[in-house]
């Protein structure tokens, strides 16, 4: 058959390798292959091969890159990349660790780690504003040092109680502005 024809009639490299002779089709034979057709027009090749998936243009919900998935497939990609896939996945409610129920957790998934009043870092308690410990609500935990969290539950509370308010007012004014 006239390598021409060969040509004309297949849709891939692939193809044409096993319509002159190969009987597996690997790097090196398509290698050989594009040199040995380097010549004849093969710029259709691809085209007519349908994708078992639609490709679609997605968000990233880290970044807000545009990027390109496959839908439908069952490793559909969730993020344009490994670093945003990991943020993604391995941080808050996403993550398999994530523990709703445990208070630190939710606190310090909405609010910085560290003490509202003096910025410590190192050695954050968390305090139930109500003093209801079944209450875990993101408003109801504030990160406090544990000499600030003294403070609270002692006669020095008035030193710290007008900012701790002023803070828990401000957070949830940003929640309001998040969701309205």
């Amino acid at each position: 058959m006239n390598l021409s024809k060969i040509v004309k009639e297949s849709i891939s490299y692939s193809e044409v390798a096993r319509k002159i002779g190969y009987s597996y089709v690997n790097g090196t034979i398509t290698r050989k292959v594009k040199k040995l057709i380097s010549n004849y027009d093969h710029s259709h090749f691809r085209k007519g091969i349908k994708c078992k998936y639609k490709k679609i243009k997605k968000i990233c919900p880290i970044c807000s890159k545009e990027f390109e998935a496959q839908e439908g497939h069952n490793r559909e990609k969730q993020t344009c990349s490994y670093a945003c896939s990991n943020i993604h996945f391995r941080s808050g409610p996403d993550n398999g660790n994530w523990k709703e129920h445990a208070y630190r957790t939710t606190c310090f998934h909405h609010h910085a780690h560290k003490c509202i009043c003096c910025d410590e870092e190192l050695a954050i308690d968390v305090h139930h504003l109500d003093q209801d410990k079944d209450n875990n609500m993101p408003e109801n935990l504030i990160p406090l040092c544990p000499t600030h969290h003294r403070y609270w539950h002692s006669r020095y509370r008035h030193l710290i109680e007008e900012k701790v308010l002023c803070y828990v007012k401000k957070y949830i004014k940003k929640q309001e502005r998040r969701f309205a």
